[in-house]
């Protein structure tokens, strides 16, 4: 039904990291959305509900991102159901098919754990399912960006390594496009992955020496491992997470422990 725009090349900490050789992510499909019907659910409907989440089975098959982004405001810290629509349809939906989004609620970036359902519904009526998340912005020249998890949320661990403050690096491909793609890293490997996606987002000045355990890249679920920062040799945790899109490189987020 849908034709997705996804993660094709992301701003992580000034620097544009292409997953695949093509356009910028985003960009002109803004505009495309202003075209989609954006009715706000009533307010009752609210977020998504504990029981929902606790039901949660499988894993998400795609992770959409909007990349960087702005608060209308200053002091805003918070996405309205429309606006949140608006970024889904744009990343996610297919004008030609006169597809629409609509979202249960808006998101708040001080509230971790703030998931939304949203549904993209194409021409002939068959719907999609996403759940959509905030993370803040892990650079200074914007403040937060959007994730969708396609047809299953993410788990509570995963949702918590997205949403970490300014200790994320941002996405970065996993691979380069010339390398070959693995799925499933094993801690060698991993630790060889996370380095490459420090050093294409501009943290040449930490180094991961270990990985707890093989990495999975079809699955967005965080993995921990160990850095040390050159130079004052501190040792610190690092948390690893798949960004999974299909069809695509997977990206990878390395989130630092600490300042």
């Amino acid at each position: 039904m849908t034709s997705r725009q996804r993660i094709r090349t992301l701003t992580a900490l000034g620097f544009c990291a292409p997953l695949v050789a093509a356009a910028a992510f985003g960009g002109a499909t803004l505009a495309s959305a202003d075209s989609a019907p954006q009715q706000a659910v009533s307010a009752q409907q609210g977020a998504v509900s504990e029981v929902q989440l606790d039901a949660r089975s499988g894993e998400p098959t795609d992770l959409l991102t909007t990349g960087s982004k702005d608060f209308a405001e200053p002091t805003d810290s918070t996405v309205s159901s429309k606006g949140v629509a608006k970024e889904l349809y744009a990343a996610a939906a297919n004008p030609d098919l006169s597809d629409s989004a609509t979202c249960a609620s808006g998101l708040d970036m001080d509230d971790p754990q703030s998931v939304t359902t949203c549904t993209v519904v194409g021409v002939s009526g068959e719907e999609e399912t996403y759940y959509a998340y905030i993370s803040p912005s892990s650079t200074a020249e914007s403040d937060y960006w959007l994730y969708f998890a396609q047809d299953a949320p993410l788990s509570d661990a995963a949702a918590t390594a997205l949403n970490d403050g300014l200790n994320g690096t941002g996405v970065y491909p996993a691979f380069g496009e010339q390398d070959d793609v693995q799925q499933v890293l094993d801690p060698e490997l991993a630790t060889e992955r996370a380095n490459f996606v420090l050093d294409g987002v501009g943290r040449d000045d930490m180094t991961v020496t270990d990985v707890d355990g093989d990495v999975d890249l079809a699955i967005p679920e965080p993995v921990r491992g160990t850095a040390v920062e050159d130079g004052s040799g501190r040792e610190v945790g690092v948390t690893l997470l798949p960004i999974p899109t299909t069809g695509e490189t997977p990206g990878l987020l390395v989130s630092i422990d600490g300042p």
